[in-house]
């Protein structure tokens, strides 16, 4: 590797996880030069979090287990892409990880390698001791390890988005105009998304649109499906209030950044929080669709809950889209992040990154 910060991201694969990960490598970035590499590695059955939080949390046995031995063991609770890569890490790396599940292998490799670690979820259970630092939402009660931040980390970039927005509204004469983006996820966290709830929330933003005389980025997801995108297709396309519309199961393409840098507000189905938390990052008022069919797991509610009573989004139903007053919620509702939180990240996890 090249001179500079070496570090390990550790990834479950789930999109909004390595989110959270990119995000602090982003802010870390600011301050130095980073050499980094992403290893995917994913628990082979859920039943094994248990004896893990046991294991690693009385775990000061390990020290007399032999590095050959621990390693075997780690293989067989992961599943890991490239384990020679992450057991060759230099002493004093730095490894990040978000999501449960990567918790346990982000502490293990950390005490068996000698390096540092940054972890940015729940801990489930796990001591914040086994941990060098800890980038959470909400603090824990007498724990100096960690940094208290509004949203999580995400790799948004206030200057960039917005410079990318203000080219992508030239591009299509937006200029002057009020533009709202439209982020289509599908089932999932405990939300139902069905192809007619997408039609049902593809009609009530249309006649916001109308009603608003605003124009609409729209976009779907893996999650949105095929059958719900071909409905979604026949309403949206050639709507004289839709400027540019992509559909992920057709034709993919990487829009989120400079619909976000464009839009005045942004429209988020409930069930992604890697949406959502982009949204806020990039400082726009988020709305978020609910379907009439919620029943969100705890986790997800705690976080959408923590963001509804701080006014960073709104909750909005279906049939209420067409209702919603922009004007007045930018007055009076929305309670906006004023910094780029990258930035502000980079500030806060500078003393801990040089110590």
């Amino acid at each position: 590797m090249s001179k500079g910060l070496d570090l390990i991201i550790i990834s479950d694969g789930k999109p909004g996880h390595l989110s959270g990960s990119k995000g602090v490598l982003n802010s870390i970035e600011l301050l130095t030069n980073v050499n980094f590499q992403i290893i995917k590695a994913n628990l082979r059955s859920k039943f094994w979090r248990w004896p893990l939080r046991m294991l690693l949390n009385y775990g000061g046995w390990l020290k007399w287990l032999p590095a050959k031995a621990q390693i075997l063991l780690i293989k067989l609770f992961y599943k890991i892409e490239d384990i020679n890569s992450l057991l060759a890490v230099k002493k004093g790396s730095w490894v990040i990880s978000s999501g449960g599940d990567t918790s346990f292998l982000n502490a293990w490799i950390t005490r068996l390698c000698g390096l540092k670690n940054i972890y940015c979820s729940s801990l489930r259970g796990l001591k914040p001791s086994l941990f060098t630092l800890l980038i959470l939402t909400q603090g824990l009660p007498d724990s100096e390890n960690q940094i208290i931040v509004p949203v999580a980390p995400a790799p948004v970039n206030r200057k960039e988005i917005n410079k990318a927005g203000e080219l992508f509204r030239s591009e299509l004469h937006l200029e002057g105009k009020k533009v709202l983006a439209v982020l289509l996820g599908g089932s999932g966290a405990g939300f139902v998304y069905d192809t007619a709830i997408m039609k049902a929330i593809a009609e009530g933003i249309l006649g916001l649109a109308e009603k608003q005389n605003a124009r609409l980025l729209i976009t779907t997801s893996r999650r949105t499906g095929i059958e719900a995108e071909k409905s979604l297709k026949g309403l949206i396309e050639k709507h004289p209030h839709v400027s540019y519309a992509t559909f992920f199961n057709h034709v993919p393409e990487k829009v989120v950044s400079k619909f976000l840098g464009s839009s005045d507000a942004v429209f988020c189905t409930a069930e992604s929080g890697s949406m959502i938390t982009e949204s806020l990052a990039a400082g726009k008022p988020t709305y978020a669709i609910y379907p009439q069919e919620v029943s969100p797991q705890p986790f997800y509610a705690q976080f959408l809950q923590q963001h509804i009573e701080a006014k960073h989004i709104k909750p909005v139903a279906i049939a209420e889209l067409e209702t919603i007053d922009l004007a007045s919620d930018n007055k009076s509702y929305f309670n906006i992040l004023e910094n780029d939180p990258v930035s502000e990240l980079a500030k806060k996890i500078k003393p801990w990154i040089f110590s």
